[in-house]
């Protein structure tokens, strides 16, 4: 997602609900806790914006989140 631009909560919910369903099916628990951690640090990122509608992730975090939010996106269009 070379073009991705920051939806906002609405991104950063949707990398959410993808994760957090990843989460339910896993059995492995190293990836558990490695999705667990990723879901806390999405729900500061989510808090952050909570507090100030303004704020803006820094870029690491975004290319993270444009990536969820692509798998997020491939995984609805197979529902």
């Amino acid at each position: 997602m070379s073009n991705y631009e920051f939806g906002g909560r609405a991104d950063i919910e949707k990398a959410l609900d993808m994760l957090v369903n990843l989460d339910e099916v896993q059995s492995n628990a190293i990836v558990v806790l490695e999705i667990d951690e990723e879901i806390d640090r999405l729900q500061t990122e989510l808090a952050k914006i909570d507090a100030n509608p303004s704020y803006v992730p820094d870029d690491d975090f975004l290319e993270v989140l444009s990536g969820y939010v692509e798998r997020a996106d491939d995984w609805n269009s197979k529902k």
